[in-house]
């Protein structure tokens, strides 16, 4: 078998492997013993919560908090509701986010043999975003923990007080978490909490999140969790993200702990689409499991895990968890310059050539990655999709298919440069360069994030390994090739799991040609050409590729993705412009035919146009005048000189206001509390409230006279009983997050 058969094997057998790792458990039937998680249980609870969508405040959400109270109470956890206020600001480039409302968390205990001691805490929420009946996001999450209770209960009495907390209004900025961290007394006794999650339909759990220090959490996840899923890479680049759960709430306050999710089947994240029957029930089970096996370990254990500095951690192969200090990360340096020590020693004088084919293998990795990005973006725009979580969702329907052309187009990249550099540069120090510039950088992370130097280092290792195993002749047979190609297979595994999760970013193409880099370090003796054998030969199987993955690129262009299991999402609104009175049948997106159809009902033309609080213009046609949910807002002096902005709404409406001042405020607090707040003028305040009445007083102290100016909207679910009604949704067609509601729209303006 030549080196081309050689590649291929290799690709195919880490395909294999990365798909067997990847795949789901088969789920437990509900028959199952009473000492197993069965996701045929917890899918008897998904059906019933997740029948709706079930946002915060809705009448849909109240079934489910009255269902949760009859399920733990029948598991002897004594549930009680927490009513409250929760609030949250985030900060978006100049913009300041502020979201509110009214919660009622649910909360249990099933009681320990020492209550004094620390809970675990199993923390799910459970209302939906609008639009979706949030099966997997977070209904499969809080039906998990259901049963997980259950199976604890069954094995008699734990040691310590094992705590639930469903929360309520993540959805709208982790409403809940933030009013049972801040105001709830049980906050207090929190000692460890393991937080369930989702962001799609499908795909094995991972356990992508943990609280600092957490040396001795992951030792405990390693020996306890079932098929455990993690990297330590992971939880450094969710820092860096501006993504938040109600796990992010518990870890600013310190508390220890474990956050899982599954991510596959992104098209049915928040999206109507997310249903029991859509939901996979391998993806229950696995997170069951996982989080199952160590939860039981800490409910019957006297002590919690130490708090000792974080550890590099991730998969190596099959369900094996290699986790060691971020000290370890130079040992594991030192071994691979012995490698390649090994490697250049075995080549013998004269082996890595001139210092020109070493320079030559230097100048590889920047070729590389440079040449990869260029590849996988061209790839990305053949499809023909834009950037965004919406334009992107014609991709997550088709998701296989876009992945296979991106990583055609990715190995034909790195065949075609290094055929390149195969007309100039020697085996040997070609790969010696490669190999060095690589252990450059994993030198620099280890120095500046150890905890994800890993992820260079790993695959390092494997070229540096198969380097001393094969030596200075590609294509001479040695008994160190067999193990090599073992190396080399078992490193695409892994690797392809990291493209994998790299690649759910739709948006940013580019990064995986990180993964082609990384591959390079152990394809290399099979990617490499010798120049005798002529350019053309070196080229034809990398054209091959790079043509294929443009091929199927193009494919996904030219044909429809939308299919009754992934409809199209279309955007319906009826909006009333209280600044002049006028009413609009409105879509925020490019209308579907069904959609035109609709807008254009009352027989006015579908005309392009701004309206206030829309960012962008909108597609919308005149429409007949009905009433519309008039928010209260109003802006006053106080008597000590502050300034306060009132807003207003029934309780089933959502209020929203995006407003900016013209001067400096100081003293800022929201309903009596104080919120940090730095914006320089004139920055964008962007305010949500939901299922609160009372509605909100943002009070704030002005550096002198100025003026507020911005626009509101206030969402009511349902089409107008006075508008003729909607026709039915077409079977490739599906509503989209606040779908068929009336909105009253305007304008602010106040001045002191």
């Amino acid at each position: 078998m030549g080196r081309l058969g050689a590649l291929i094997g290799c690709v195919v057998a880490g395909f294999l492997l990365f798909y067997a790792g990847s795949r789901t458990p088969d789920p437990k039937p509900a028959s199952a013993p009473a000492g197993q998680f069965a996701a045929g249980r917890a899918l008897a609870d998904i059906a019933v919560m997740a029948r709706v969508p079930h946002p915060i405040g809705s009448a849909a959400n109240q079934r489910v908090r009255d269902y949760l109270i009859g399920r733990m109470t029948a598991l002897g956890l004594a549930p009680r509701v927490q009513r409250g206020e929760g609030d949250m600001r985030r900060t978006f480039g100049k913009t300041t986010l502020i979201s509110g409302g009214d919660v009622e968390n649910v909360i249990g205990v099933l009681p320990g043999r020492d209550r004094r001691l620390p809970a675990l805490t199993l923390m799910a929420h459970y209302d939906s975003v609008p639009g979706s009946p949030g099966a997997a996001d977070d209904v499969t999450g809080v039906a998990a923990i259901l049963e997980i209770v259950r199976v604890i209960k069954a094995a008699g009495t734990p040691a310590r007080d094992v705590m639930v907390l469903f929360t309520d209004g993540e959805e709208r900025g982790l409403l809940g978490a933030t009013a049972f961290f801040r105001d709830d007394p049980a906050a207090d006794g929190v000692g460890f909490l393991m937080n369930l999650e989702a962001r799609g339909g499908g795909g094995r759990a991972t356990m992508f999140e943990t609280g600092d220090n957490n040396g001795g959490a992951v030792e405990l996840y390693r020996r306890t969790a079932v098929r455990p899923s993690a990297n330590s890479l992971t939880v450094f680049v969710y820092k860096h993200l501006p993504n938040d759960t109600d796990f992010t709430v518990a870890k600013a306050r310190g508390i220890a702990g474990l956050n899982y999710a599954f991510i596959g089947r992104q098209f049915d994240y928040h999206s109507p689409s997310s249903t029991a029957a859509a939901l996979d029930p391998g993806s229950v089970q696995h997170i069951g499991d996982e989080v199952l096996g160590t939860a039981r370990a800490l409910a019957f254990s006297a002590t919690l895990p130490a708090r000792t500095p974080d550890k590099v951690y991730g998969p190596i192969a099959g369900d094996l968890l290699l986790a060691y200090p971020a000290w370890g990360g130079w040992v594991l340096l030192a071994a691979i310059a012995g490698l390649i020590g090994v490697a250049v020693r075995r080549g013998g004088p004269g082996a890595l050539g001139s210092w020109r084919d070493v320079a030559g293998g230097i100048v590889a990795g920047p070729l590389l990655l440079a040449g990869a990005a260029a590849a996988l973006y061209l790839t990305r725009q053949a499809t023909g999709y834009g950037f965004g979580w919406m334009e992107g969702r014609p991709l997550l329907a088709r998701f296989a298919t876009y992945e296979a052309a991106m990583a055609l187009t990715g190995l034909g990249a790195l065949m075609l440069i290094a055929a390149v550099l195969g007309r100039w540069v020697r085996f040997l120090g070609g790969w010696i360069g490669l190999l060095a510039t690589g252990l450059v950088a994993a030198l620099a992370l280890q120095l500046w994030a150890p905890t994800i130097a890993m992820t260079i280092a790993w695959p390092l290792a494997a070229g540096a390994a198969c380097a001393a195993l094969i030596g200075p002749d590609p294509d001479r047979r040695r008994l160190g090739w067999g193990a090599a190609l073992l190396v080399i297979a078992l490193t695409l595994a892994w690797l392809g799991t990291l493209f994998h999760f790299l690649l759910q970013g739709l948006d940013v193409p580019t990064l995986p040609a990180l993964i082609v880099w990384l591959a390079a370090f152990c394809l290399w003796p099979l990617v490499w050409t010798a120049r005798e054998r002529g350019l053309g030969v070196a080229l034809a199987p990398a054209g091959v590729l790079l043509a294929s993955g443009l091929a199927i690129a193009l494919g996904l262009n030219v044909t429809g993705p939308y299919s009754p299991r992934h409809p199209r999402a279309a955007s319906l609104l009826y909006v009333v412009d209280q600044t002049d009175g006028r009413a609009w049948r409105v879509s925020a997106r490019a209308p579907a035919p069904w959609t035109r159809a609709v807008l254009s009902a009352d027989g006015g033309a579908i005309v392009r146009r701004s309206l206030p609080w829309f960012d962008d213009q909108v597609w919308a046609a005149p429409a007949n005048s009905v009433a519309a949910p008039a928010p209260e807002i109003s802006v006053a002096r106080n008597p000590d000189g502050t300034v306060s902005l009132r807003g207003q709404a029934p309780a089933d409406v959502e209020l929203g206001l995006q407003v900016s001042l013209d001067t400096a405020i100081s003293g800022v607090t929201l309903n009596g509390r104080p919120m940090p707040y730095a914006a320089p003028p004139g920055s964008p305040i962007r305010i949500s409230w939901a299922a609160a009445p009372e509605g909100f007083v943002l009070t704030f102290r002005p550096a002198g006279p100025g003026t507020i100016t911005g626009s509101y909207a206030a969402y009511r679910p349902g089409w107008p009983a006075a508008a003729q009604p909607l026709p039915p949704l077409p079977p490739k067609l599906m509503g989209w997050d606040m779908f068929g509601s009336t909105v009253a729209v305007g304008r602010v303006n106040g001045r002191w």
